[in-house]
């Protein structure tokens, strides 16, 4: 069971765009492939690799601001693809795909699916290619399977941990949704994204987990931030600046709608939200962050409220007398329902 970069992808870029040195930006988990493909890159061209230190958490967290500040020509983005091939002014995506088989953990989840028989398929970059067997062999059992269709940025099955805009559209026509892959990241979000079951197929353990627990323990921790929020008076709202967190428009429609409800705001850019660089803003009561909603839904250590996009909807509803609903089950969980909040 092996992850492998799309080297043949590397090579072409190389050289269709000749470069002299190019930045290389990859998860932690592909730390070891990305330094080997960058010596065959180098022995291959002669050209220059840099690798960037700084975290990697998808296709929103690319280098792409620092390729000029390196004097780099390009940035190879690893292991996150989409639909698109390229992002920001020098970033290309290059796909990672892991060659595990899920034929194993099919035969297990075909018992524990058995009381749902439509099931929606869904899965993140390094099993793509999985989702058409895994349907075959789904359907071979007797259900009835569903993948959600490609769209402008996520390619067909396809989530992202902020984006489930090819699953939400089919919720109403499963009974469950099954995450290929090992990752509670992606399947927490999944299950409150869609509001449906959801069951996690792990193909290194063979083993098929029920999320419904762990989403339910995270809805109930954002629920619960949103309410201790609502008595701040001092917010803090900060705005993202890595390369595809840079919701500032977002960011100040924030601060906009919570003045107006007698709030003061202190607005705050950061690249990374942690409790650290929180922590000297001690006049600070609640912030509300427009970076990565998965900061807030998954962070268990902050001291006070730290609120995502969808939680920003929830309070403001609070604070106008309106009910907050459901606000996590929405396809994508950086974008705000300003249609649906009367000014």
């Amino acid at each position: 069971m092996t992850v492998r970069i799309d080297e043949a992808k590397v090579f072409k870029i190389i050289e269709e765009k000749r470069p002299k040195v190019i930045l290389v930006n990859a998860p932690g988990g592909l730390l070891r492939q990305t330094k080997d493909l960058m010596e065959r890159v180098k022995e291959k061209y002669g050209v220059t690799s840099i690798m960037s230190g700084d975290s990697c958490f998808g296709i929103c967290d690319t280098a792409d601001d620092e390729v000029e500040k390196l004097q780099a020509d390009l940035a190879l983005h690893l292991g996150h693809n989409a639909a698109v091939t390229e992002v920001g002014d020098y970033t290309y995506l290059v796909d990672a795909v892991d060659d595990v088989e899920f034929s194993e953990v099919v035969d297990v989840a075909a018992r524990v699916l058995a009381p749902y028989k439509r099931l929606g398929l869904a899965t993140f970059s390094q099993h793509l290619h999985q989702l058409g067997p895994v349907k075959e062999k789904l359907e071979s059992r007797g259900f009835q399977v569903r993948v959600g269709k490609k769209n402008g940025l996520m390619l067909e099955g396809q989530i992202f941990g902020c984006d489930f805009s090819t699953s939400y559209p089919i919720r109403d026509d499963v009974d469950a949704f099954a995450l290929l892959g090992e990752s509670e990241f992606h399947a927490v979000g999944l299950a409150l994204a869609t509001g449906k079951p959801t069951f996690m197929l792990d193909p290194y353990m063979n083993e098929v987990t029920d999320m419904r627990e762990a989403a339910e323990e995270r809805r109930k921790r954002a629920i619960l931030a949103v309410y201790k929020a609502r008595d701040a008076r001092v917010f803090g709202v900060v705005t993202g600046l890595k390369e595809g967190q840079k919701m500032l428009g977002r960011s100040s429609w924030i601060a906009k709608r919570l003045e107006m409800n007698g709030r003061k705001v202190v607005q705050l850019a950061m690249r990374d939200v942690t409790p650290e660089r929180l922590a000297p803003h001690r006049e600070i009561e609640a912030f509300i962050q427009t970076a990565c909603p998965r900061i807030s839904v998954d962070g268990f250590t902050f001291d006070r409220p730290v609120l995502s996009i969808p939680q920003a909807d929830a309070l403001v509803a609070l604070i106008e007398g309106r009910e907050p609903g459901e606000f996590l089950e929405r396809s994508k969980w950086i974008e705000l329902t300003v249609g649906l909040i009367k000014r």
